[in-house]
């Protein structure tokens, strides 16, 4: 963490923009809460990245909930869409007031730099490739695949600068641990896959019953608890030990990789009322 922050800080006199990624699954709970702190008023524009991935009438809502209190913010798919027109032109409007103050001490028109930002798993490299029009940055589905700090040109007026997926010390909410867990954008030993499943599986029994109803062929009004959903979901999946035990490990891992894989379709695990900025 100190590492990175030293990267941004020396890098910060240079750019113009943040570009924070976060999962729009997930808006607040992949939010680093010390980027702040850390970019000492720079301007920010929050893309809300794998939008594919999320529940689309929750993420209008995100998307309003930020604007409404000054956060400029996108939704954006970045792994098949073509987002680099959509981001310049909010970057532009963001920037225009700067642009103007340079043009009026007779400086030349110039490519805007913006530092990307974000948690691990994100979606960053993706995000640069696509704005890039080639693979210009190693990507992967795991945290902690970008090691290094390096410019990049786009398709158009604009560089970036990718970093190192960067998370914060300590979560003061134990759910966006739980969040970041289900998601995988932190590594499996930090928390136990039981609880972060049984967390999972709550939620979605509280919000898109009918999601895990469909995928695992549950009955739900005679399961009285969490454990019994797993036993369920055990049996319809053939996951038991020999002698008919429930080999919770197969299933733990079975829902983990389900969640993961949008194997239960478009989901978003926190809404605005759930939170306040």
């Amino acid at each position: 963490m100190q590492k990175a922050r030293r990267q941004i800080e020396e890098k910060l006199p240079v750019i113009d923009i943040i570009y924070e990624i976060r999962d729009a699954r997930i808006p607040e709970s992949s939010r680093n809460p010390l980027l702040m702190e850390m970019v000492k008023g720079k301007p920010i524009l929050v893309i809300l990245n794998k939008s594919d991935l999320a529940d689309p009438a929750l993420t209008k809502q995100w998307v309003e909930y930020y604007e409404e209190r000054g956060l400029h913010c996108l939704a954006l798919n970045s792994l098949t869409g073509n987002v680099f027109h959509e981001i310049n032109q909010k970057t532009q409007l963001i920037l225009q007031e700067l642009k103007e103050k340079e043009a009026k001490k007779g400086m030349r028109p110039r490519p805007f730099r913006a530092m990307v930002i974000g948690i691990p798993n994100v979606g960053k490299s993706q995000f640069i490739n696509n704005m890039a029009g080639k693979n210009k940055v190693k990507t992967g589905n795991l945290p902690g695949v970008t090691k290094n700090q390096s410019f990049i040109k786009t398709k158009g007026d604009l560089l970036l600068l990718d970093n190192p997926g960067v998370l914060w010390p300590k979560f003061d909410d134990e759910s966006i641990g739980f969040h970041l867990a289900l998601l995988g954008s932190i590594k499996d030993e930090i928390l136990p896959l039981d609880e972060v499943a049984l967390f999972g599986i709550r939620y979605l029994v509280e919000h898109y019953p009918e999601r895990i109803i469909d995928r695992y062929r549950l009955d739900l009004e005679s399961a009285e608890s969490m454990v019994a959903i797993l036993d369920q979901i055990g049996t319809s999946r053939g996951c038991k030990l020999s002698g008919g035990l429930i080999d919770y490990d197969r299933v733990i891992n079975l829902f983990l990789y389900d969640i993961r894989n949008s194997k239960l379709g478009r989901l978003t695990l926190e809404t605005t009322q759930d939170v306040s900025i």
